[in-house]
């Protein structure tokens, strides 16, 4: 197949945008993220939790998205804490986000996932909200929830579920992007790099496409993940 594979030129370093991410405003900022992390974050809003895979998924994009360490305590102390006393919360949860960021355990610095590892990673289970939607949901889950997101037109919807059904799950992602960012590549400020190869280029792009503060220009996606995952409860 012909599915994207290089990495080459990609600097973790510099996925960070120039919008800060923060807890009050990453709920708006969900419309501009992929599929994969929209979906991770519809999931910790109605569960108010993530399994450990989903943590370090999502944990990891923020951080690489310009999200601080205190932000990020914030952010998922507020939601966890809806089920949970913050007691419990600090004791089971604020080491693993400190970790992330290096300030625990060897204190190294680590990077958020690109596609190839989210991909070829573990695996989603019951519960889970991890992974790539266009590798890990079957056909049905995957069509619902494109119809659902309003993507695209249908024709957008056919190909892109053609590319998910024949394995190239990164270029099914890229179709994603260019049919929600219409004229895209018409705009030499937004920086398409590595869009098809890790979430937060992708994020980044659609950021700088919707005038840099997020949400404002994604006319295909009316209704929001969270509905989704009430709807496909």
């Amino acid at each position: 197949n012909s599915q994207i594979t290089s990495n080459k030129g990609l600097n973790t370093d510099q996925l960070a945008g120039h919008t800060q991410v923060t807890a009050q405003n990453i709920n708006s900022l969900s419309s501009n993220m992929p599929l994969c992390m929209s979906q991770l974050h519809a999931g910790v809003k109605r569960d108010h939790k993530l399994k450990h895979w989903g943590r370090l998924q999502y944990g990891l994009f923020l951080k690489g998205a310009g999200m601080s360490m205190e932000e990020s305590m914030l952010f998922f102390q507020s939601l966890f804490t809806k089920i949970m006393t913050a007691e419990q919360f600090q004791k089971n949860y604020s080491y693993n986000i400190r970790h992330m960021y290096g300030k625990e355990g060897k204190r190294a610095s680590y990077t958020p996932y690109h596609c190839k590892k989210i991909i070829f990673g573990q695996a989603p289970q019951a519960g889970d909200h991890h992974g790539c939607p266009f590798r890990h949901y079957d056909s049905n889950h995957l069509g619902s929830l494109l119809s659902k997101l309003q993507i695209g037109s249908s024709s957008d919807r056919a190909e892109i579920m053609r590319l998910s059904q024949s394995q190239n799950y990164q270029l099914a992602c890229l179709k994603h992007f260019e049919v929600t960012h219409p004229g895209v590549m018409g705009k030499r400020e937004v920086n398409l790099d590595n869009v098809g190869n890790h979430p937060n280029a992708w994020f980044n792009a659609s950021v700088s496409y919707s005038g840099g503060s997020g949400g404002n220009e994604q006319p295909t996606a009316p209704v929001t993940p969270e509905k989704i995952m009430e709807e496909t409860e």
